[in-house]
């Protein structure tokens, strides 16, 4: 019996070609789904070779061959591709954020092979198995939970007597009633699983990374969360020896020596870390690595013996900064240790992400606030990356099943289902018909709050610490975030107008609005704090550099010579600054969160091209200012005379020699450019 299986797409919301070129959706698409491969590994164990069908790439040559113009047309493609491996069995993996396309391929393929059997598992098809076998005749079979021992026994019920009630976990269409037999245990020994079968895919040529599954399992209950869901609260790690050894297989086979260690709760058990830190250290291959971690469940100590085995990020799941709202979401979190532990990670070189979460039921504008000191303490830290989602509510979770009958349909409920700018009218017409297989996408009220506003707060977020953070860091310091927030919609409001939340979410992406907001900043605070001016001087600086039309250069110390035929500008891209405050002691004060800066004193900079067509500031010294200054300003004598004077020189030939040197070392480092002499 021969097996096609169909990776859970994560890039396919995003439409439009801006998106789908983006950096981050072109390295979301690389993510290896271990599911798939562990379940494909156990499959060859049974003798078949199946295909696997990799959603993500074939979405990018899809949208690359006809255009987004035939986005909607994907799904009919990808079953038209799926079905060439004429198999037996289609098996889909999960997720709740494209569940309903990957429902649109199954019914797709199902119409094209109405003999084939189709199979779902993953997290999202395990919590609302019953109401999708109910409600979708193509949907064959549900395997819930982990199905690396289940699924074999399937396999041979299929080739065999066809009784099903023996399968463990197993969810099916038995004439028309729905029957679902008793959980599959769970996994104890997960060393005894195969290694995943990497190379049935094409992941990890030309990575950077590699995933590796360290362990499965949640001890703890969180409302909003569906990982206990699916592996239980049974928590499991896979030993030392069994990781290294995948380690080096991927190592040797591909090239890769950095791994993502999968795994919500690596860190519970403190012990079984040291033990893993230990055997990494031993090993001698310095492998470095990234993994999840709880903030209440590590230390100084322990965050120190992780980097030194080659630990280099850390995800943090805090929520919510709000202790009122730890408690009723069953978190428990202690929010000044999770700002701690964000500061000593940043002492340690490990970058970490700091993600949360807004929108409950239960939370007030008061506990937003202290949601946002957790993102400001992220942002304050270079190597932290903040992110805030809108809450939703996922399937079979103790907040789905207690706000069910509450739950309401707008567009962009939550960033975590709706990624994308737009999204397919065919997945909304599933999404409306069916709210219980799809509640991920609705949202619950929050009486005390205006969504709108925490839809845009969160669009606002993103993009001030993209691409101002320490602008932003400045005015947190001397102003409320969300009443800055406040002035700041007030404003875009009455230049702008209203918009709806797709077009918020291209505007907040868009070079608009970011020269909105340094106007904004410049006329409405930057007067406020020296500070807030200074950064936004390098800002508006960063921006003119980044948009330098490359052939509008600016005369350099023009010859006042007819003979010389050629003449050199100011490179495109250079603009100077003398700021009154040395940046990188003002960076650190702001890191530090300290309310009082460097003393004022001058510094000079420039932006710069760089290499990947981005501005970039740097340093300079007080004589290569003045020097382009002057040669912007006058002609050539008086940048001589400004050499003469700066380095004492008074020989008027040694001036001369020395303002060439000078000119052909700015020619060199490019500083300036040469061009011909027109008119």
């Amino acid at each position: 019996m021969h097996f096609a299986l169909v990776t859970a797409p994560t890039i396919t919301e995003f439409r439009t070609q801006e998106e789908i070129a983006s950096r981050a959706v072109q390295q979301a698409a690389l993510q290896p789904q271990l599911g798939i491969l562990s379940v494909a590994a156990v499959l060859e164990a049974e003798g078949d070779c199946p295909h696997v069908f990799d959603v993500n790439a074939e979405y990018l040559r899809f949208a690359t061959a006809v255009g987004t113009g035939r986005i909607d047309e994907f799904a009919h493609h990808l079953a038209d591709t799926v079905v060439r491996a004429n198999a037996d069995v289609y098996g889909f993996s999960s997720i709740c954020s494209t569940f309903p396309l990957s429902l649109r391929v199954a019914r797709a393929i199902k119409e094209i092979r109405p003999y084939s059997t189709i199979l779902f598992g993953g997290p999202q098809a395990s919590v609302v198995d019953e109401k999708v076998i109910g409600s979708f005749p193509f949907v064959d079979f549900i395997l819930r939970g982990e199905a690396e021992k289940s699924l074999p026994i399937l396999l041979r019920e299929l080739q065999g007597d066809y009784q099903f009630a023996q399968v463990p976990g197993l969810t099916f269409r038995d004439g028309q009633t729905v029957r679902r037999t008793p959980n599959a245990p769970v996994i104890e020994d997960l060393d005894s699983l195969p290694p995943p079968s990497y190379h049935l895919s094409s992941y990890l040529h030309g990575a950077k990374s590699a995933s590796i599954e360290l362990g499965r399992g949640c001890p703890f209950s969180c409302t909003f969360c569906s990982t206990n869901d699916f592996f239980r609260r049974r928590f499991r790690l896979r030993s030392p020896d069994r990781v290294l050894a995948e380690m080096r297989s991927i190592a040797t086979t591909y090239g890769i020596r950095h791994f993502e260690l999968v795994h919500d709760m690596f860190t519970v058990d403190r012990k079984r870390v040291v033990a893993f830190c230990e055997a990494m250290q031993a090993s001698g291959e310095d492998f470095t690595w990234d993994c999840s971690a709880r903030t209440d469940c590590i230390d100084e100590e322990l965050l120190q013996q992780m980097s030194a085995s080659g630990c280099r990020g850390l995800f943090f799941g805090i929520e919510s900064g709000s202790v009122r709202m730890q408690r009723i979401i069953d978190k428990d979190l202690d929010p000044t240790r999770a700002q701690e532990m964000l500061r000593v990670s940043e002492q340690l070189g490990i970058r970490t992400t700091a993600s949360l979460i807004t929108g409950f039921p239960e939370e007030e504008w008061s506990d937003v606030r202290d949601t946002l000191k957790i993102y400001m303490q992220s942002a304050r830290c270079s190597l932290s990356h903040p992110q805030i989602n809108l809450l939703a509510p996922l399937a079979g979770t103790p907040l789905h099943t207690n706000h069910a009958h509450e739950l309401v349909l707008e567009d962009h409920c939550s960033d975590m289902s709706h990624q994308g700018l737009g999204s397919s009218e065919q997945d909304l017409e599933l999404i409306r018909a069916y709210p219980q297989i799809f509640p991920n996408f609705y949202m619950i009220p929050s009486p005390a709050l205006d969504r709108e506003i925490l839809f845009e707060l969160r669009e606002f977020l993103g993009m001030s610490v993209e691409h101002f953070r320490w602008l932003l860091c400045a005015i947190a310091q001397v102003e409320d975030i969300l009443k800055f927030h406040e002035s700041w919609q007030a404003w875009r409001l009455s230049h702008c107008g209203p918009m709806t939340k797709s077009d918020l979410r291209r505007y907040y992406a868009s070079h608009n609005c970011r020269s909105d907001f340094l106007e904004f900043v410049s006329t409405s605070f930057a007067h406020r704090n020296d500070v807030i001016m200074t950064l936004v001087q390098v800002q508006q600086a960063l921006s003119l550099s980044s948009a330098t039309d490359a052939d509008a250069a600016t005369p350099f110390a023009p010859s006042s010579s007819d003979k010389e035929p050629e003449a050199a500008y100011l490179a495109p891209g250079v603009t100077l600054l003398d700021l009154g405050f040395d940046l990188d002691a003002l960076i650190r004060s702001l890191r530090e969160g300290s309310p009082s800066h460097p003393e004022c004193g001058r510094s000079y900079y420039a932006t710069r091209i760089s290499s990947g067509g981005g501005a970039k500031l740097v340093r300079i010294s007080p004589f290569l200012s003045d020097a382009l200054r002057v040669g912007m300003a006058g002609s050539d004598l008086d940048l001589q005379r400004y050499v003469a004077r700066a380095l004492q020189i008074s020989d008027e030939e040694a001036v001369e020699g020395t303002t060439r040197a000078l000119k052909s070392s700015l020619l060199q480092d490019r500083w300036i450019v040469a061009g011909t002499v027109t008119g």
